[in-house]
């Protein structure tokens, strides 16, 4: 299917082989870097993900945050399992909706322009190798943005995200590499929820999906929300964040 029109974009191959901060020096390896990258296709996101992975694992640094939205995409687990997607591809393609197989973890989802997705290539090896931890703290840097926002939310036994009053707000889906992390969270905040009618998110009927406006019944700014994700995750995984312009 042909792409949507996008807004900012971020070139892959000009990245190079070293991350440098605004001020054009090298970023420490005790620090995080962190890029908003506006609005990419899904595609070209998990093309620069690759890309940093091998900056991360031949540099031995810590990782690099993306901040980003995408246009309509429904992305499937490396389960490969579309028993949840209710529509058929040509439906979607009518709709101008992509379809996707991913290869994280997790089951079907959907982004379209007012999630934040955060891109997470992070060096465990260089932290703590533990996987169930790494998630864990995710969940929280989500609770502690929301907490921020007067939004009260919290984690369901036995599912991976972040809920409010029994609706999901976030969702997780990882893959990990030699101890580095790939994909990370999405954060419903103004995006529009029909198109999660076209699924059955993350394969939860009981769980339907919320966001950030429809609970406080405003529009929230996504500036501000990207803000506070890049200080929650620096307070809640103990390192400096450098917000850097590009690659």
């Amino acid at each position: 299917m042909e792409s949507l029109k996008y807004g900012k974009t971020t070139d892959i191959n000009s990245i190079p082989e070293s991350i440098s901060d605004s001020s054009g020096s090298i970023l420490k390896t005790t620090s995080i870097s962190s890029l908003d990258c506006g609005l990419i296709p899904y595609k070209q996101a998990y093309e620069m993900q690759l890309k940093i992975f091998e900056i991360i694992k031949s540099e031995s640094r810590p990782g690099v945050i993306l901040l980003l939205e995408h246009n309509p995409v429904i992305t499937i687990g490396h389960n490969k399992n579309l028993k949840n997607l209710l529509v058929t591809e040509e439906e979607l393609k009518l709709k101008n909706i992509e379809l996707i197989q991913s290869d994280r973890g997790g089951d079907i989802t959907v982004h379209s322009p007012g999630q934040i997705v955060c891109y997470t290539i992070i060096n465990l090896a260089l932290m703590q190798k533990d996987l169930s931890l790494f998630v864990y703290n995710l969940e929280e840097v989500i609770i502690d943005v929301l907490k921020k926002f007067g939004i009260h939310a919290m984690r369901i036994k036995g599912c991976r995200g972040v809920f409010v009053n029994g609706y999901k707000i976030a969702s997780i889906g990882l893959k990990v590499k030699r101890w580095i992390t790939f994909h990370g969270f999405s954060l419903n905040v103004n995006n529009n929820l029909k198109y999660f009618d076209y699924i059955i998110a993350c394969g939860l009927r009981d769980h339907p999906q919320t966001s950030m406006k429809k609970i406080l019944k405003r529009p929230v700014n996504i500036l501000n929300i990207k803000e506070e994700i890049i200080k929650s995750f620096s307070n809640i995984f103990r390192i400096p964040v450098n917000k850097i312009e590009n690659f």
